[in-house]
Order: C-alpha cells, then sequence, then structure tokens
C-alpha cells in the first residue's frame, strides 16, 4: 500500500500519536469542468439542445423550461451580454451528502457536488447523463 502520494511525497496519513492506527487525510476529489461543458458542444445534435432556451420561448403565460420564469429573464435584463450569447452555460447546483459505506455507525460521509445544465431542454435537463459532478468533499457526520 502506498504510504506517500507518489506525485508530491506528502504522508497519506495522519500522525497518530503511537496508536498503530492509520488515519487517512481527507481529500478533496475535483474533476475539472471546462472538459465536460466542451463535452457538451462536441456532438451536434447536442450541441442544438444546449441552444433550446433561446429558440423556444413561452407563447403563453405557462413555464414549461426555467429560460420561461421571471427569475431567468431578471437575470438577462441584468447580464444582457452573458444572455444573448446562446452558447453560455447557466448551471444549477446540488449538493447531498451520503455515506459511502452504507454503515450508519460510521461517522464518515461524502457530499457530492452536482453541476446541471439548464440549457438543455426540459426532457433532458434531468437525466443522469448530463449530470456534471466536480467535487467529492470527504467529512465527518
Amino acid at each position: 500500500m502506498l504510504e506517500r502520494c507518489p506525485r508530491c511525497n506528502v504522508s497519506r496519513y495522519k500522525i497518530n500519536c503511537g496508536k498503530g492506527k492509520k488515519i487517512p487525510h481527507k481529500i478533496l476529489r475535483y474533476f475539472p469542468l471546462t472538459p465536460r461543458l466542451k463535452r457538451l458542444f462536441m456532438l451536434k445534435m447536442i450541441s442544438e439542445d444546449m441552444r433550446w432556451h433561446m429558440k423556444n420561448p413561452s407563447d403563453d403565460e405557462e413555464s414549461r423550461h426555467l429560460a420561461h420564469n421571471d427569475e431567468w429573464k431578471d437575470f438577462d435584463v441584468k447580464h444582457l451580454e452573458f444572455a444573448l450569447k446562446p452558447c453560455n452555460v447557466r448551471l444549477g447546483l446540488a449538493v447531498d451528502g451520503f455515506n459511502p459505506f452504507g454503515n450508519m455507525s460510521n461517522s464518515y460521509s461524502m457530499w457530492p457536488v452536482i453541476l446541471v445544465p439548464y440549457n438543455l431542454p426540459p426532457w433532458l435537463a434531468m437525466k443522469d447523463s448530463f449530470f456534471i459532478l466536480t467535487l467529492l468533499v470527504p467529512s465527518d457526520k
């Protein structure tokens, strides 16, 4: 088993005052966002779907997409330069902790930070395949 990080040579374990147990350091896992956003625009069909919110304004008062809400429209007014470019990506952030080992007596938990691209049409935006995992945050309960 590796005692030290192969990249920076830092110990993987905390000093435990001679008790014999090794306590691993908590490490924040980061998954770069830019390559994942680029991937959304690589396929022509998905690239067109990423501009769906600009091409399909609401005809009536009914909200079928986040782009039809007043908050989205207020944002567009405040940030006009951002709103005019259909390729700019709007992201929602979701965080929820869980115990990765399924053992409720264990005091360890993980907090995944997931981004959801709101540019996509409603039938695609909430599909698992479009969720973007950006961080895994370790924590005590």
